[in-house]
């Protein structure tokens, strides 16, 4: 009998964009979970205390990720939304079962879109 393979540990790479100071980009690959939740955490604590004004997180390369994950980033948002910035978009595979998990629990406070550069345009323009 088979087991299926484990998911492969989450790796954040963040991205600062440009020519728009304040807006980052945060790629995520793997499965952001309980085991990753503090360095998740601190990656989005860092961006703030740095300035970010708006943050877009590409999950496209993830098959899932934990609700504690999700809840890191609504608060984060909710803080850049206080110093009134545009707080964080989702870049997430439309269709894909990400999206239903993400649409089930934060669609109204997290809005998700297909593409890293048409999240960061919306951040852009709610400043």
């Amino acid at each position: 009998m088979a087991t299926a393979a484990p998911h492969p540990p989450a790796s954040f790479n963040l991205v600062t964009t440009a020519p728009h100071d304040g807006l980052l980009l945060v790629d995520v690959e793997g499965e952001p979970d309980a085991s990753t939740r503090s360095r998740w955490a601190g990656i989005f604590s860092n961006a703030i205390t740095d300035g970010a004004t708006g943050i877009a997180v590409d999950l496209r390369g993830c098959p899932a990720v934990d609700y504690g994950c999700l809840s890191v980033l609504l608060a984060t948002s909710l803080a850049l939304k206080a110093r009134g910035g545009g707080g964080i978009s989702l870049v997430i595979t439309p269709g894909s079962p990400l999206e239903r998990t993400v649409r089930a629990s934060v669609v109204d406070e997290l809005p998700a879109y297909s593409s890293a550069s048409e999240a960061l345009r919306t951040l852009h323009d709610a400043e």
